[in-house]
């Protein structure tokens, strides 16, 4: 009788695990026993502090997509590689293209516009969170902007008030084989562009703080199947966890 008590126990105490609604909020955990709006989360937990909501995100901590999305970018840098020499030049930047990827901290990006008064106002900013681990980032205005691709120093950079993307392309050393007209930005809330460097179609759109830009290889030098590539790699960035 005991055990069987002991058992019961353990059953709803498991049940009751499984059907709460975890929240890491920069850090620090919240448990909620039921599905929970987003509203009621941040009405709590950000009602303090100079937010810079373009740059606040919101991720599942269910990694399994994203990662199959990275296995993808990965299996598709081999094969783009396959013929090439060790010491080609291209298959050293796609080398280098590889590294970056594996050492992307991903998480599950949610496609919500986080902001404290619009999940009050608008249903739609303000989805039920079900049963899950989730992960709440908040953060004042960045001072970072962030390269990747065919740069040869991959990272953050200083944000440069009014710059576009040929400003930050054209102040980095870039690879041989970037793409000398075209990059992707990344921008804060999550959104693709694909911005022209060129000097005959320049785009003169400003990067916002906290954006990413990746510099992708250049598409006729490899092989059609760099384009798809250049496109996997701009949406798997969607799902990076910055610093």
């Amino acid at each position: 009788m005991k055990g069987l008590l002991a058992l019961i126990i353990i059953s709803l105490f498991s049940a009751s695990t499984l059907a709460s609604v975890n929240v890491k909020v920069n850090g620090q955990q919240y448990r909620y026993l039921n599905p929970v709006r987003l509203s009621l989360i941040l009405q709590t937990t950000a009602k303090n502090g100079d937010w810079y909501w373009p740059a606040c995100a919101i991720y599942s901590e269910d990694t399994a997509d994203v990662e199959a999305m990275r296995k993808d970018v990965l299996q598709s840098i081999d094969a783009v590689a396959v013929d090439l020499s060790v010491n080609d030049e291209k298959a050293i930047a796609l080398n280098a293209l590889k590294r970056q990827v594996e050492n992307w901290t991903l998480a599950k990006r949610l496609p919500v516009k986080l902001n404290r008064n619009a999940a009050r106002l608008d249903v739609k900013q303000n989805p039920m969170l079900q049963e899950g681990n989730y992960a709440i980032y908040l953060t004042g205005r960045p001072d970072t902007v962030w390269l990747s691709g065919m740069v040869k120093t991959p990272g953050s950079y200083e944000y440069r008030n009014q710059s576009t993307p040929a400003d930050y392309a054209e102040g980095v050393n870039l690879r041989g084989y970037a793409d000398p007209d075209y990059v992707y930005v990344i921008s804060p809330r999550g959104e693709i562009t694909k911005q022209n460097i060129a000097y005959w179609g320049k785009s003169y759109s400003q990067v916002m703080p906290g954006s990413q830009i990746y510099v992708p290889l250049f598409t006729w030098l490899l092989s059609p199947d760099v384009d798809d590539l250049n496109e996997k790699v701009a949406s798997l960035a969607v799902h990076r966890v910055l610093p």
